[in-house]
């Protein structure tokens, strides 16, 4: 930093004594140089000192553009300096209020990217991706800006944590395609790359190019960079069982992250720490850590790691035969859980209340001063942006939606008909994996719309918590867990929020496939020589019901070239044909049966063309989803 930028940023004198623009370069270089030093802390000045001196210098000048980048910086440093979540982001909402006022495509994008790859560091991946989408449109179409690499990191990562891996790699690809100089991002996204390889168990792969990235990061002298890539490193090593070479770089990134103050990248280095000495039987060494990690939980409010730390340790106190701690342990994580919940419960209804509040007071003002003209330009403003966010709310519900790749690699022969009464959907299907087992949800929330897919991004919450994070494999189990989460956060009023849905698991088998399912209300049905037959159900959602009984596990016996479908109430219950009735579930049987030998996309084709003939100019009434299987 230049002696005359510390004498006018940190010094006292006057706006008047020196030339205002002087200043705005001034301020313009202090926040260039916070920016620019994100991943590498440096000890050569404090960035949140410069930060409050550059805010009142933009402030008394009403230089908007120097005041927002310096509420953006303020906001990385009280997250990463000062752990301080909620100031973080409220920072970062003035610097988007501040950049969206003077229109300013670039940084706007740039804050909405940043608060994407924070969220997700605290273990909020979908809402994270929310920013992402918003922020990544204007490097999709700038190709040459120097932070293009550092906007496709951020995507690629934001999916790799959704367990996206296509998605994440795709966006990966992109931000190091063509780079002439291997710059920090680029380093980031090799270790990120290694990371998805080594989730696939492409071991030696996965540690060359974390090698690859840890010298790429080094000659960038990023030092949160180079934690991560030895942090990584040591994890593989972890993986096939070469403990001292793990915890030798393991150690390495807890030694930068200690020095540098890295308080949320210090916990997960403790965790693996332990972990490794799990793995070596040492469990003095292994509580040591955790206990440690247990202290940066609490102090960082990092729920999730916590979580994992508390059952690590009840394991190791039941392996020592400390029943007490056991216990106390135990009672640890269910405070915690509950703390979550009301926090997260509390945040969202403080949240809403403001923002309604704050809108119609605007509202109201707004009526007050304009004609009868402008208040109608208003209303029609208000619909476009209603219309644009509801828009961006359908490209996330997509995101979140099984993807076509995916679905076509688990089951080759099948059809999708999907069809949302509104923008968004209260339906959706949602898949996933575990091992060699796959599985598909085709579900109703409550609602249809914007309510009905808020619903829906929650049950897909709830679905993969169940599956990829607690590893429940029985789908019955699956809708079980799924009840008791909705229950416990949405109907502590009496609320029946919740959905009707078929949740399949398909396993092969060396004589042809193995299904089994759970259903709650909604029916499957299964075509088999030439006859179509519902199959069993349980008549109860999945949420607060008239009966909590445990969902039943079935299992559907199969041949090849069996059709399996499976459907939510949307197409039976839409009225039409000549007398304004409904279709109902019969016909709709019927015609499933008709159609049943047909390729898959031509029944599909025929399953639409009945519907719109069906519905004709009436309205429709319902989200409509209905997939069919060939075995």
């Amino acid at each position: 930093m230049s002696t005359e930028l510390k004498e006018s940023i940190f010094g006292n004198m006057e706006i008047s004594e020196i030339d205002s623009e002087k200043i705005k370069r001034e301020i313009d270089t202090a926040n260039d140089l916070v920016w620019n030093q994100r991943n590498s802390p440096s000890s050569e000045y404090d960035p949140i000192a410069l930060m409050d001196k550059a805010l009142e210098q933009s402030k008394a000048l009403n230089y908007a553009y120097g005041e927002a980048r310096c509420l953006l910086n303020a906001g990385m440093g009280a997250f990463i300096v000062s752990n301080d979540h909620a100031n973080a982001f409220k920072l970062f909402e003035s610097a988007l209020s501040l950049f969206e006022e003077i229109k300013d495509e670039k940084w706007t994008a740039n804050t909405y990217i940043t608060r994407a790859i924070i969220r997700n560091s605290i273990g909020s991946p979908e809402t994270a991706l929310y920013d992402g989408l918003k922020g990544i449109g204007f490097y999709e179409q700038r190709p040459y800006d120097p932070d293009l690499t550092m906007a496709f990191y951020v995507m690629g990562t934001v999916y790799k944590d959704l367990k996206r891996y296509d998605e994440a790699e795709k966006y990966y690809r992109r931000g190091i395609a063509d780079k002439e100089k291997l710059d920090a991002w680029t380093g980031r996204i090799y270790t990120s790359l290694s990371n998805i390889l080594a989730e696939q168990g492409k071991y030696p792969d996965a540690l060359e190019l974390a090698v690859k990235s840890l010298d790429i990061l080094q000659q960038a002298n990023n030092l949160i960079g180079q934690s991560r890539a030895l942090n990584d490193i040591g994890c593989i090593y972890k993986k096939i069982g070469e403990n001292e070479k793990a915890l030798d770089h393991l150690f390495k990134a807890l030694d930068i992250r200690k020095k540098n103050n890295l308080k949320h990248f210090i916990l997960p280095s403790l965790i693996d720490i332990a972990e490794v000495y799990v793995q070596k039987n040492d469990l003095d060494s292994a509580m040591t850590y955790f206990l440690e990690a247990e202290g940066y939980g609490i102090e960082t409010n990092h729920f999730a790691r916590l979580t994992s730390v508390y059952r690590s340790l009840a394991n190791i106190y039941k392996n020592k035969k400390d029943f007490q701690k056991l216990v106390e342990t135990y009672e640890k994580l269910l405070d915690m859980n509950t703390r979550a919940h009301l926090l997260e419960r509390e945040t969202k209804l403080n949240q809403s209340e403001s923002k309604l509040v704050k809108e119609k007071e605007e509202e109201i003002e707004r009526l007050k001063n304009f004609e009868l003209k402008k208040a109608y330009e208003v209303i029609e403003q208000k619909n476009k942006d209603i219309h644009d966010s509801i828009t961006y709310a359908k490209r996330i519900q997509y995101a979140l939606l099984a993807h076509d790749e995916f679905l076509n690699a688990n089951m080759p022969d099948h059809f999708l008909y999907f069809k949302p009464k509104d923008i968004v959907s209260g339906d959706f299907y949602w898949a996933t994996s575990s091992g060699n087992k796959f599985y598909l949800a085709v579900c109703d929330s409550t609602g249809h719309g914007v309510p009905g897919a808020f619903m829906s991004l929650l049950n897909i919450g709830f679905l993969s918590e169940a599956i990829n994070e607690k590893e429940i494999l029985k789908p019955n189990e699956v809708l079980d867990f799924v009840r008791r989460r909705l229950i416990d956060n949405i109907s502590k009023e009496g609320q029946q929020d919740g959905f009707d849905g078929i949740l399949i698991c398909m396993e092969p088998t060396s004589t042809g496939m193995n299904i089994t399912y759970a259903a709650a209300n909604n029916v499957p049905v299964i075509v088999k020589n030439g006859t179509i037959t519902e199959l069993q159900a349980d008549h109860m959602p999945v949420g607060m019901g008239e009966t909590l009984e445990p969902f039943k596990l079935f299992t559907v016996e199969t041949m090849k070239g069996d059709v399996l479908y499976l459907y939510t109430d949307g197409y039976a219950d839409q009225f039409g044909g000549p007398r304004g009735k409904k279709f109902k579930y019969k016909q709709l049987n019927d015609l499933l049966l008709e159609i049943s030998k047909k390729p898959m996309e031509e029944q599909r084709s025929i399953l639409d063309k009945t519907f719109e003939d069906w519905m004709g100019d009436l309205e429709q009434v319902d989200d409509v989803l209905l997939v069919g299987i060939r075995i």
